[in-house]
């Protein structure tokens, strides 16, 4: 039988051991749209824009810059996802697979939670032998 102590001990290592498990569990984000855009340009998902796009885009810009030609219009406020063929519909696709690997990652963080408290009841309550056992398969238990 352990010992108050001995049991404290135990829980903290198991809290120590959780703390490690869920660090390994980090969630993930979809990017910066730069890295999105040359991700899907890579993958042939986006394409580049047609040069009347870009003319259309440039007018729009200089037009509103309300000096016409060699007026004050900045190119700079030209949104390059808009031009970018394709861009929505696979940032679109790529924030559905970010959701759903971070709804993974907290189903994983719960299970780990979940068995932690499983093994801090068994040291609480019941056999010695068993919270040890149950323990030394918690630290070779695999997150993914």
């Amino acid at each position: 039988m352990m010992t108050v102590p001995q049991k404290k001990y135990f829980c903290t290592r198991i809290d120590e051991i959780v703390a490690g498990k869920i660090n390994e569990l980090k969630d993930i984000s979809s990017g910066h749209s730069k890295d999105i855009a040359m991700m899907g340009l890579a993958q042939g998902k986006i394409k580049y824009p047609t040069i009347d796009i870009v003319k259309t885009a440039i007018n729009r810009e200089l037009d509103n810059g309300k000096g016409g030609f060699y007026g004050t219009g900045s190119l700079c406020s030209i949104d390059i996802e808009k031009l970018l063929i394709g861009f929505e519909e696979f940032k679109k696709s790529i924030d559905s697979q970010v959701t759903d690997e971070n709804t993974f990652i907290r189903k994983q963080r719960n299970k780990i939670n979940a068995e932690a408290t499983r093994i801090k009841d068994v040291a609480m309550f019941g056999s010695e032998e068993a919270a040890h056992a149950m323990l030394k398969e918690f630290v070779e238990w695999e997150t993914k």
